[in-house]
């Protein structure tokens, strides 16, 4: 591999093609006896087939060359590569896979080999968009979400395969996968009254973490959405600036403080029967979150949350009437779930029990995350984990058993292992092996699952278990041939309180040579909601700080307190004090890898980060000009009266104002004495003002920084941009922190 700005360009963008085999996406046959998946780069990309009974693993197509003649054949062009010419597949019947070869539909006999190509579909029929593929794969709309722009998603398709639903303008539409034709399943909406119902987002799905969303019944005839008012809610300008002339656009983002969108609850009616809203009372300031139909359609399980976040309501709701019974509360000291989990990804901690007369509910009443069972009217039934331990989610529920991430070993507290419970009560049983991050993905029949897993020096492996957690096979491991590297290490610092133990991971370049001296950069985040020191193989932090790594630094970072994944003391530690934990625990951090490792030990130090990692990279910079040499900060959020996702940490900025002046970074700017680049969207109408304020308060105080610009870019840069922006970052690294070993 090579070094310097080759390799970072290389690292950032392909790091993974270097690293072959581990994690794959597994077909499962219709039958519940396969489960075949292909792996590996083109020239060489082989399939495998597993007998879900035995473990027993064989090639998927024992002759190749057969198998290219045969798509050769069907086809009449020559398939790419020299392995399988297709990287993904799918079972069409128990012994009949269905793939794609360039623009080619085939169908594979696994028995006899045939390959046949699927008609496409006529030039007619799709000129008339009434052609099958058109009539039954979803469409792209816009879809409106909480403070950030309009994101293109996929329509919505029914349980029953019938209808898809979308929205367009405001409104709720539904379109026939029998003719094509769309039709508004609601004639109210508009932007200040807009329809919405939920969806995975892509980017959890990407990383194997998808939710369950609820929104159709169970038999396919009714939708549940949100009608959400903007009203009086505070809107950014947007401008856009590289047309002819220039375009102002408004967004709605709520602030701190500030007039909350107020959302209702609605059963739409695919057949015509008028919408029911939920009798929810009064919804202003609290989020209310659908989680789950009753199996026979008749009930919706609500979930409401207070907008401080202290406060959560369960209720049943009646699907036909909107009548509401109450299930159960629960109050918190401090904030009872994450802000983010609510607002953006809907990820309530609540299940409905198969049976459908249970509830499984996450708490961290006991100061550890632990699973709860509730029956439907509100009574306790039992407590289902305990421990100084956290519960990570919940990811089925069957036969009996909760299945679950958890972090169990809290001499590795950010290791997840997979796990399950009995829901008549009993042990938890640990059902994976091995240090590091392990995933799950079950088979239909839930009678098998592949085990995934990693840790920061170590690919990804995947094996097959039955889920009583025996280890059935092996079923992928990684070729790291092809990798020059250094490995990365977890290390452990104390915090600043003197006695608490925090995780970090380190990154070094492929030719780190431990007699040399190395600069430092900090990769930072430091947001309440999530916790980002990479303790996996990959993760979108590991490869940027794994990148920057190859231009001759140490690379490092750091989950302080004040952030989830640990205990709930640990993550409290923010509330009412957003910088409580952030620059005592990184600067105490730096200080300590400096002491102890003779390669730092003369280092100077950068700290680059995004959002709110652009904050902390600000605010570690300013308050320790001592320890930190250079920040950069990229679409930073600087200022907590500018958003309501800081009100579930802070409180509302009417009561708690000495918060809100505490976390406000405006102030330090007279303190900044590092070198400072500041990098924000002229698009990005959430961070765009904080940046130029900032910009405004660096000048006013006589500091010289770096500005820049990205037009037209938003909280996320675009391919080229993106690539601007870390030429930039590269250029002021060097020239502040040197680069390369001495």
């Amino acid at each position: 591999m090579p070094t310097g700005h080759a390799a970072f360009d290389l690292v950032r963008v392909d790091f993974e093609t270097f690293v072959m085999g581990g994690r794959f996406t597994p077909a499962w046959s219709p039958d519940g006896k396969s489960l075949a998946f292909v792996e590996g780069p083109a020239d060489e990309r082989a399939g495998w087939l597993v007998d879900l009974a035995t473990g027993d693993k064989k090639p998927l197509f024992p002759d190749v060359p057969a198998l290219r003649a045969a798509i050769l054949a069907a086809t009449g062009e020559t398939p790419p590569g020299r392995g399988l010419p297709f990287a993904y597949v799918g079972f069409a019947g128990p012994r009949l896979l269905a793939t794609m070869v360039g623009a080619c539909q085939l169908l594979v006999d696994l028995d006899s080999g045939a390959v046949t190509k699927q008609p496409g579909d006529s030039v007619v029929d799709t000129y008339l968009g009434v052609s099958e593929t058109y009539r039954r794969t979803p469409q792209e709309f816009l879809r409106t979400q909480p403070l950030v722009d309009p994101v293109k998603a996929q329509e919505l398709l029914s349980p029953d395969g019938r209808h898809f639903v979308s929205t367009v303008d405001g409104d709720v539409h539904v379109r026939s996968t029998q003719d094509g034709r769309t039709v508004p399943l609601t004639t109210d909406g508009s932007p200040e009254h807009e329809y919405r119902f939920d969806l995975v987002d892509p980017m959890v799905a990407v990383i194997g973490m998808a939710f369950p969303v609820c929104n159709f019944s169970p038999d396919g005839s009714r939708l549940v959405a949100y009608k959400v008012e903007n009203r009086g809610v505070h809107q950014a300008p947007q401008v856009h600036f590289l047309k002819r002339e220039e375009e102002l656009v408004w967004r709605v983002h709520g602030q701190a403080g500030g007039t909350l969108e107020r959302t209702t609850l609605h059963v739409l009616d695919l057949y015509g029967r008028a919408p029911v809203e939920i009798d929810l009372g009064d919804t202003t300031d609290t989020y209310p979150v659908p989680v789950a139909w009753l199996p026979d359609g008749s009930r919706l399980v609500v979930f409401v949350m207070s907008r401080d976040c202290r406060r959560v309501e369960v209720v049943l709701a009646d699907a036909t009437k909107g009548a509401v019974t109450p299930v159960f509360s629960e109050h918190g000291d401090t904030f009872v779930r994450i802000h983010h989990d609510i607002y953006f990804g809907k990820k309530t901690g609540l299940f409905l029990t198969p049976s459908g007369d249970g509830l499984v509910w996450l708490s961290q009443r006991s100061g550890w995350k632990h699973l709860y069972l509730y029956a439907l009217d509100g009574t306790l039934v039992r407590q289902l984990t305990d421990g100084e331990w956290p519960v990570d989610y919940v990811h089925r529920i069957a036969d009996g058993y909760v299945y679950f991430t958890a972090h169990l070993d809290q001499a590795r507290p950010y290791d997840v292992q997979l796990a399950r419970v009995p829901l008549a009560g009993g042990p938890v049983e640990r059902l994976s092996e091995g240090e590091g991050v392990h995933g799950a993905m079950f088979s239909p029949s839930g009678e098998v699952l592949v085990d995934t897993w990693s840790t920061p020096s170590e690919a990804p492996r995947s094996v097959l278990r039955r889920v009583d957690g025996k280890l059935l096979t092996g079923l992928s491991t990684v070729d790291t041939s092809r990798l020059a590297w250094t490995p990365s290490q977890q290390f452990t610092v104390t915090a600043a309180d003197g006695q608490t133990e925090l995780w970090g991971v380190m990154f070094f370049p492929a030719d780190f040579d431990e007699s040399k001296k190395y600069p430092l950069v900090e990769y930072v985040y430091g947001g309440p909601q999530i916790a980002v020191a990479p303790h996996e193989f990959f993760s979108w932090y590991a490869r940027d700080a794994r990148a920057l790594a190859q231009l001759g630094y140490v690379t490092f970072v750091l989950d302080g307190r004040g952030t989830p994944g640990r205990s709930k003391a640990f993550h409290d530690v923010v509330f009412h004090d957003w910088t409580a934990g952030l620059v005592p625990d990184h600067a105490a951090a730096v200080e300590q890898l400096k002491a102890r490792r003779a390669f730092l030990s003369d280092a100077k130090v950068g700290v680059i980060g995004r959002s709110w990692g652009g904050y902390s990279a600000f605010r570690l910079a300013a308050e320790r000009p001592d320890v930190y040499t250079a920040a950069v900060s990229s679409a930073p959020g600087f200022d907590p009266y500018s958003s309501v996702l800081y009100e579930c940490y802070l409180g509302f900025p009417q009561t708690e104002r000495s918060a809100y002046e505490k976390a406000s970074c405006y102030p330090l700017a007279a303190r900044m004495e590092a070198a400072f680049l500041l990098a924000c969207g002229s698009s990005d109408h959430a961070t765009w003002p904080d940046a130029m304020k900032m910009s405004e308060a660096l000048i006013r105080a006589g500091r010289p920084h770096e500005f820049v610009v990205l037009p037209e870019q938003y909280h996320a840069y675009d391919t080229v941009h993106d690539g601007y922006f870390w030429q930039k970052v590269i250029g002021f690294f060097t020239t502040h922190l040197g680069a390369g070993p001495m």
